[in-house]
């Protein structure tokens, strides 16, 4: 190409000065060679100028004139050129090609010419004479549709007032063709067409026409030679370059290159996995088989088999060699694994590694070379060649990106504390204490350690990004026949010392960590509910004991007509208030903690049954003291995608009947028998977050809970209140109410599968795997597919832990930092009720009967809202 471009400078530089090579005289024969007399060959430049094309000529140049170019600056023409009036120049030269070269170089011209207009005393005036290429004024798109042109303007780099090039045409065919085939249109068709444009001199415009065709997919994924793996293995490994199957619906069937070459170097790391290290492709082919379908057909050379050999450590003075042995768990014999001597060496899931070995204890400096010395019968051995340096202590913590949250309240959630050893794990740690705090985007952590060898230091910068951590409810709903609003506000970041600092509302005083929670619900007279709660997670400063205080009531009237002070009133009200106190274990690890809660919760029921059958009229008083033991290990309350939770919970009041003798309670009435309540309630439950992808997306959710409620006298009976409430969602207009535990069943009406007093002991089965659609902090957005079952029992004699009601079905999460989170699910219920519930013998048993199932759909909002 670039000979070519030589040829056709030297081209326009011969006809600009409009050379002519004749012998001197055009009549004489010639001999034999034809020969022609080179001394006496001139060039002749336009205006009757002639040249000794030999013997060259210096003269002056004067001014030069620009035609052709009346958009350009005529100076800026003549810099690029590199010619300048008054400056000695050699005719002929190289400087008039080079001059041609540079302009052509612009890429702004598509003719350029240099002649010489006259020459006076020495003084040469040259003509430069332009041709511009056009520019384009608009493009437009035809064949796809206006959200896919939308999508094509961002790929493409196009703009008003490019000049036109064959390059330019060239790149935009090739994105738009990238773009098609990134969406499986492999058979995508593009043609440019350049139309004059009659409003704009010079100017053209874009027609680019899009034949997408079909989508072609992936039929087939042959392996051949691959006697050590199943070719459904290979096939798992390519992780974006599947076949076709009616079951694909996250990981769509299309060809992509880039993508085809990373999923083969997958399948080869997968062979040398096992040791076949040699493993190769001696036959890659991706053939068409049709408009729609492509094939792939890999033949794999396995090569030779090989095996660990011996492994020796050295330089290692902080651990013994059999220490280090220990750790990296390779023995010699083993099948060779090249990724999982890397994943031993570097940096492991599970933390088993030798550099979180050395990096846990301060040795930020260590450095590791495994180095191969030999291979002897298929046996690898290796130098583990380390330089373990000296501890790193840490000399400053910085914080950025904190605009709003305090740094008191980030500082004490940090592990690594100046002066401490260099610790990834309290790094780590770190991240997860600050995305539990709800007010920073996850994917937006930085950490960057910045070593000082000279001193043996390090200095870690914490890079945090503020997310608004605020909710606002402002909700209808329809409840007892009538239509319910909501208004609840929660501030998760609030400061109670800036109350009264006019300069900290923004809107109000923020960043000292405290929870504030003010919700108020009510349809009118019928039904009204009221909360209060704030916390306080580091009470003293010092240490991480939160401290709770909670105020709620909740009243509902049979009828809007009756006044509460009417002698006829039938409702029911309920009033709480209570604190608590919550404190970090470190035993046996610091994922422990601790709540202690004191409640008192006052009833007033008036001749109403419907929410408590066994006691429908009359006052009651439950002063209970809770106690919860929890770890959580999850590393992050949004979308967990990994970690555990297990929690404990005690709840029971004093053993008041204890205190009374043999009294007869059968005599007494419901308000004198439960005056003061007495019970006894055991939770327990366990959840666990597994990935199932290499990029921790898809992640499976088992959990398991467990409740009783107990009495300590079996002649006064269980207590009417705080009884287990199964089915549906756990949100229903008034069925929030409170004296009852609502625990959500999907697939099964609301409270359906309890009896209508409610039920002393639950059991639960959850299964659920989740797939996020987006992960923004500004709106975190996840679908799941979920199994349960569930019941609850009467008494011990009827409890069996598998007699359970099944369900399953779809849904999807949506975390607003407003609103909190959304939930919709539809499931379908299989198993019909038992004869205690509330729901024997309705719509549930009757569509079961008829269809074999029960279809429902359910609306949550908030986090773990029916669960026990």
């Amino acid at each position: 190409m670039k000979n070519i471009l030589s040829v056709l400078f030297l081209v326009f530089a011969f006809q600009s000065f409009g050379q002519d090579i004749t012998p001197p005289d055009s009549t004489a024969n010639t001999n034999s060679t034809n020969k022609i007399d080179s001394t006496k060959t001139s060039t002749t430049i336009g205006g009757g100028l002639d040249f000794d094309y030999v013997k060259t000529q210096k003269y002056i140049l004067g001014p030069i004139r620009i035609e052709g170019a009346d958009n350009f600056d005529a100076q800026a023409i003549k810099l690029i050129a590199g010619l300048k009036q008054g400056e000695e120049i050699t005719i002929p030269s190289d400087k008039i090609s080079n001059a041609i070269k540079n302009l052509w170089n612009e890429g702004l011209f598509s003719s350029i010419s240099i002649e010489a207009e006259k020459e006076i005393a020495g003084v040469i005036y040259l003509v430069i004479k332009l041709a511009p290429r056009p520019k384009l004024s608009r493009f437009k798109f035809i064949g796809v549709s206006k959200r896919e042109v939308d999508k094509i303007r961002e790929e493409v780099d196009l703009s008003s007032g490019q000049t036109i090039t064959e390059n330019l045409v060239f790149k935009t065919k090739s994105k738009i063709r990238g773009y098609f085939l990134e969406k499986g249109f492999n058979n995508v068709q593009i043609n440019v067409t350049q139309i004059q444009d009659t409003l704009i001199n010079n100017s053209e415009i874009f027609l680019i026409d899009i034949d997408k065709g079909k989508k072609v997919k992936i039929k087939s994924i042959t392996f051949e030679g691959n006697e050590s793996m199943k070719p459904w293995k290979l096939r798992k490994e390519m992780k974006d370059t599947k076949r076709r199957s009616i079951m694909r619906i996250i990981k769509r069937s299309k060809f992509n290159s880039t993508a085809y070459i990373r999923d083969k170097e997958a399948v080869l790391n997968k062979f040398r996995s096992v040791g076949l290290r040699d493993a190769r492709f001696v036959v890659d082919s991706v053939y068409k088989i049709n408009n729609r379908n492509l094939g792939i057909y890999l033949k794999v050379d396995e090569g030779e088999k090989y095996y660990f050999g011996n492994i020796v450590w050295i330089g290692n003075t902080k651990f013994s060699s059999g220490l280090l042995d220990t750790v990296l768990g390779i023995k010699y014999g083993d099948v060779y694994d090249k990724p999982l001597l890397e994943q031993r060496l570097k940096q492991s899931q599970d933390g088993r590694d030798i550099s979180s070995l050395y990096m846990d204890r301060g040795y930020l400096f260590y450095h590791l070379e495994p180095v191969e010395t030999g291979v002897v019968d298929s046996h690898i051995s290796y130098e583990m060649r380390m330089i373990e340096g000296k501890e790193a202590r840490v000399k400053n913590v910085f914080i950025r990106g904190n605009y709003k949250t305090n740094e008191h309240v980030i500082r004490r959630e940090i592990r690594t504390k100046p002066g401490d050893l260099f610790s990834r794990n309290d790094i780590i740690r770190t991240q997860r204490e600050l995305a539990q705090l709800g007010y920073f985007n996850e994917q937006g952590f930085q950490v960057n350690p910045i070593p000082n060898p000279q001193d043996g230091t390090v200095d870690i910068e914490y890079v945090v990004e503020e997310k608004s951590a605020d909710q606002i409810e402002l909700s209808g709903g329809y409840g007892a026949k009538r239509i319910i609003g909501t208004l609840g506000l929660t501030f998760s970041n609030f400061s109670v010392k800036n109350i009264f600092k006019p300069n900290s509302w923004s809107p109000l005083p923020t960043g000292d960590g405290q929870r504030l929670s003010i919700r108020a619900q009510t349809n009118g007279r019928i039904y009204q509910g009221y909360n209060f709660s704030f916390t306080e997670p580091w009470l003293g400063g010092k240490k991480p004991n939160s401290f709770t205080f909670f105020l709620n009531h909740t009243s509902f009237a049979a009828s809007v007509d009756v006044r509460k002070k009417d002698p006829n009133y039938s409702g029911v009200g309920i009033t709480g208030i209570g604190v608590g106190l919550g404190r970090r274990k470190k035993f046996p690890d610091d994922y422990f903690s601790a709540y202690y809660e004191l409640a008192y919760q006052y009833y007033d029921v008036r001749k109403y049954a419907n929410l408590f059958p066994s006691f429908s009229n009359g006052y009651s008083n439950d002063i209970s003291l809770k106690y919860a033991l929890q770890r959580n290990s999850v590393n992050s309350p949004i979308y967990p995608t990994e970690g555990s939770k297990i929690s404990f919970t005690a709840k029971g009041t004093l053993p008041y009947s204890l205190f009374e003798g043999n009294k007869d309670f059968s005599a007494q009435s419901a308000q004198e028998t439960f005056k003061y309540l007495e019970y006894y309630k055991l939770k327990f439950t366990f959840e666990y977050y597994l990935p199932l992808s290499p990029d921790k997306k898809l992640i499976l959710m088992p959990r398991v809970g467990f409740g009783y409620m107990g009495a300590y006298n079996s002649a006064k009976g269980l207590s009417p209140f705080e009884r287990f409430n199964l089915g549906g969602s756990g949100l229903s207009g008034v069925n929030q109410f409170g004296g009852r535990e609502i625990i959500a069943l999907r697939g099964y009406d609301d409270n359906a599968l309890s009896s209508t007093a409610g039920d002393p002991i639950i059991a639960k089965y959850t299964l659920e795997m989740r797939y996020p659609i987006s992960l923004n902090p500004q709106a975190t957005f996840f679908v799941l597919a979920f199994a349960e079952a569930g019941n609850t029992f009467t008494s011990f004699k009827t409890f069996n832990p598998f007699n359970v009601k099944k369900s399953v079905g779809a849904g999807v999460r949506i975390f607003l930092p407003m609103f909190g989170m959304l939930g919709l699910d539809y499931g379908w219920g299989f198993d019909k009720l038992d004869k205690h519930s509330s729901g024997y013998g309705g719509s549930i048993d009757q569509s079961i009967d008829s269809k074999g199932f029960f279809p429902k759909f359910t609306f949550t909002i908030g986090m773990n809202l029916g669960e026990l």
